[in-house]
């Protein structure tokens, strides 16, 4: 949605959020998520978009369904795991209205 270095060390704007792209992508009766890692590129790309909801309309969080099954975070046994940030954030999306769910739910009906 958007790099994450929008300005240069002198100050000037190398880059801006793509607001037409979250716009389209809000125009969707849904928005499916799924990717990888939950922890890092997934997690700030929802970020973003929650971003561009909140400042449209945050009741459209209601639209976007993330593939809680089709997802994971960065674990390297032994060395890292962030599947407690990843799951943070999930929440944090959830509270803010996404859905949370998983590749075998019917998320659409009638």
């Amino acid at each position: 949605m958007r790099p994450e270095v929008l300005d240069g060390s002198d100050g000037n704007s190398l880059a801006q959020k793509n607001a037409n792209f979250i716009n389209k992508l809000l125009d969707f009766d849904a928005v499916v998520i799924a990717g990888q890692a939950k922890s890092h590129c997934v997690a700030w790309t929802i970020d973003d978009l929650l971003r561009g909801i909140l400042a449209r309309e945050p009741n459209l969080a209601k639209k976007v369904y993330l593939l809680e099954d089709c997802t994971s975070p960065v674990v390297v046994p032994g060395v890292v795991d962030f599947t407690e940030q990843a799951d943070a954030a999930f929440q944090r999306f959830a509270a803010a209205g996404m859905n949370v769910v998983k590749s075998s739910e019917l998320i659409l009906g009638d």
